[in-house]
């Protein structure tokens, strides 16, 4: 999958221009030029501070759980009913729809596509009607596949090119590999006060130290990937993006950083337990693998290529604890 330089002059992303190119109020978001990311020009995303669903607008201003936006010149519109165990989608996952909006920025159109911890469905309804080929929805939480189903009707998306299975990546046959493997992983690390066994759980946090989905992404990307193949990853700074781009370099995927998205650290969900979490990411940003500041993160997206041959090194891989296959935030 190629990818063109970035666009940091186009008018998608700016305050007041809309969101995607939809109409939208002004303030959703700077777009900033010049930030550079190991020596390259990379957008920069800012989100303002004490918003939420920026990216995903509501729907019905009095309504919950329900959200809309245009990708590639198509209405988007994603609806989770309340209690259903799944989340719905967040600026977190959004941001990486930001990247591949603008049709020159990479080619969609008849490829093979994993989303790996699907959630309701928004990778596979915007890839799908951007032209993807066939689009696999994988999540360990069995509550999403209807909500993915629904999601697909919704759309006018005929679901006889998204797969929802349910089950986790450690299992999961990758049957060769495939063109485009898009994630939006949890992040967060594990507490006992307040990581649970729900699907919303499932979906926020990420083992230990929040990498348990990435470091299974990095041991299993030559057989997600088909050669020349491409993993585009919402990486959150909270979890080490430095420790993932060594070991995909050691591993022999190229990488590119495609953006960077400032916004606040999502605590509303364990708004209870928020000193608890923020104890974690302390302790983890003191060891030099989280960074944040204040309650300001960034999520940068990723494009990991696979080359042409096999696998150059398999990387010793961190603790796994949790499952895998979690929703998209």
């Amino acid at each position: 999958m190629s990818h063109a330089p970035p666009r940091p002059e186009t008018r998608h992303w700016r305050s007041g221009t809309g969101v995607n190119g939809a109409a939208s109020p002004a303030g959703v978001g700077d777009l900033v030029s010049c930030h550079e990311v190991d020596g390259q020009p990379v957008g920069r995303l800012v989100l303002p501070s004490g918003r939420v669903g920026v990216l995903c607008p509501a729907t019905d201003a009095g309504r919950q759980g329900a959200g809309g936006f245009f990708f590639r010149g198509h209405r988007v519109v994603i609806e989770v009913e309340a209690g259903s165990g799944v989340l719905f989608p967040t600026d977190v996952g959004m941001s990486l729809l930001a990247v591949v909006e603008h049709p020159d920025s990479a080619r969609i159109a008849g490829l093979r596509v994993l989303d790996v911890g699907t959630g309701a469905g928004l990778y596979p309804v915007a890839f799908g009607l951007a032209g993807a080929g066939h689009v696999t929805a994988l999540d360990v939480n069995p509550d999403c596949a209807g909500v993915v189903a629904a999601n697909i009707a919704r759309n006018g998306l005929d679901p006889s090119r998204v797969a929802c299975v349910t089950g986790d990546l450690r299992q999961f046959n990758t049957a060769g590999g495939f063109d485009l493997v898009v994630c939006n992983p949890p992040h967060f690390p594990f507490d006992p006060a307040y990581a649970g066994t729900g699907g919303l759980q499932a979906a926020l946090v990420g083992g230990v130290d929040g990498r348990a989905l990435y470091d299974l992404l990095i041991e299993r990307v030559y057989s997600l990937l088909a050669p020349r193949g491409t993993l585009l990853l919402a990486h959150s700074s909270l979890t080490d993006i430095t420790r993932t781009k060594r070991e995909m370099a050691a591993a022999g995927l190229s990488c590119r950083t495609l953006l960077v998205c400032e916004l606040d650290i999502p605590t509303l969900c364990y708004l209870d337990h928020r000193e608890v979490l923020l104890a974690h990411l302390y302790r983890l940003r003191a060891r030099g693998r989280a960074a944040f500041t204040g309650l300001r993160f960034e999520v940068h997206t990723l494009a990991f290529t696979r080359p042409t041959g096999t696998a150059q090194h398999s990387p010793a891989q961190g603790n796994q604890e949790g499952s895998c296959g979690e929703q998209d935030r």
